[in-house]
C-alpha cells in the first residue's frame, strides 16, 4: 500500500493536500497512509448525498454506502486526488451558494435557453443535482482532462439513459501546437451562460490561471451581458505564490489580487469583467503564519 500511495503522489501533480503538519509543507507517507489523503470512513457531512443517492438514482438506502465506497476507489485508482481521498467530489455544499440559485432560477425559467457549464466536473455531480432540481439537462455541459471520471459518473449515478447533459474530455490549459488549445474543447465556444468552477483555480500559478480564464471566456456567449462564472476555491489574506505539498506553486487569492487576475484577462480578451468574492465563516483550512490564513473562499465573475 505505501510503495503504491508514492508511486501515485510522484505521478500526479493534481493530488494536493490542504492542511500543514508540524510547520512543514513535506508529509510523510507515514501520516498518508494515517488517512491525511485516503480516508476509509465516510464524513460525517455524507448524508445529503446518500438521501440524493437514493431520491434520484433509486438505490437502497442498505446499498448506498457500499456503492459510494466503490466508486470512490474506483476513481481513486485512476487519479488520486484528495477531494476523493476525503470523499469531498460527493459534497453538495454548492447548493447553498447564492450564485448556485441564481443559476437555478435562469435555468428553470419557462422556454429558458440558459445553458450551463461546470468545469473540470469530475463525476457531473453538479449537473446531477441541477438536473433533480428540476434543469432540462439537454442544457447542462462538464468538461474534464480526465474522461474516466465522466464515464464513473453514469455508474455513480445510475442515469445513462436518462441524463441528457453533454460530457467532454479536454485539457483547459492545452496550448496546443499552434497555441490554440485542445480542439476537443472547441465545440463549446460561444454557447455558454453560466460556468461553475470549483476547486480549480487554486490548483495553479498566475500564468495558468490567466491562460484557463481566458479559454474560460471562449466558452461564454458573446451577446449574452448576463453571462456569469461562480465556483469556490481556496484563497488567503496574503495573495501570492503559495508551495504546496509537494514542492509546486500555485497562486492564491485575496479580493484584491481575485479582481486582478481578471482585469489582466479583460485587457488581454478586449473585455471587462467585475469579480465576487466571500469568505466562507468556517473556511480556515491552514495557519501558514500569523499575517497568512489559509481560507475557503466563493467567487463570482460578471461581465462590468
Amino acid at each position: 500500500m505505501r510503495k503504491k500511495l508514492l508511486l501515485y503522489l510522484r505521478q500526479y501533480n493534481r493530488c494536493a493536500v490542504a492542511t500543514e503538519e508540524n510547520g512543514s509543507s513535506r508529509k510523510s507517507y507515514d501520516s498518508i497512509l494515517r488517512g491525511k489523503i485516503y480516508v476509509a470512513d465516510l464524513p460525517p457531512d455524507i448524508e445529503p448525498i446518500r438521501k440524493f443517492l437514493e431520491k434520484y438514482c433509486g438505490i437502497r438506502a442498505k446499498d448506498v454506502d457500499g456503492h459510494i465506497h466503490s466508486i470512490r476507489d474506483r476513481l481513486w485508482d485512476i487519479y488520486p486526488y484528495a477531494n476523493i481521498g476525503h470523499f469531498r467530489f460527493l459534497s453538495l455544499q454548492f447548493t447553498s451558494d447564492p450564485c448556485y440559485q441564481l443559476a437555478l432560477q435562469r435555468l428553470l425559467v419557462p422556454n429558458s435557453k440558459t445553458t450551463f457549464l461546470d468545469l473540470a466536473c469530475c463525476v457531473g455531480q453538479v449537473l446531477r443535482q441541477l438536473a433533480f432540481d428540476g434543469v432540462d439537462s439537454t442544457r447542462l455541459y462538464g468538461t474534464d482532462v480526465e474522461p474516466r471520471f465522466l464515464e464513473a459518473g453514469y455508474d455513480l449515478f445510475r442515469d445513462r439513459a436518462k441524463f441528457k447533459a453533454t460530457f467532454v474530455a479536454g485539457d483547459l490549459l492545452s496550448q496546443g501546437i499552434d497555441g490554440s488549445g485542445d480542439e476537443r474543447l472547441n465545440v463549446l465556444d460561444g454557447k455558454m451562460s453560466i460556468i461553475h468552477a470549483s476547486c480549480f483555480f487554486h490548483l495553479f500559478t498566475w500564468e495558468k490561471q490567466v491562460r484557463a480564464a481566458r479559454r474560460i471566456i471562449r466558452f461564454l456567449d458573446s451577446n449574452d451581458p448576463a453571462v456569469m462564472i461562480f465556483g469556490r476555491h481556496v484563497g488567503t489574506t496574503t495573495p501570492g505564490d503559495k508551495e504546496n505539498s509537494w514542492g509546486e506553486n500555485r497562486f492564491l487569492h485575496n479580493a484584491a489580487s481575485w479582481q486582478e487576475l481578471w482585469d489582466e484577462v479583460g485587457r488581454l480578451t478586449g473585455t471587462a469583467w467585475r469579480t465576487e468574492l466571500i469568505t466562507l465563516e468556517d473556511a480556515s483550512v491552514g495557519l501558514h503564519r500569523s499575517d497568512d490564513i489559509i481560507r475557503r473562499i466563493r467567487f463570482g465573475v460578471f461581465r462590468a
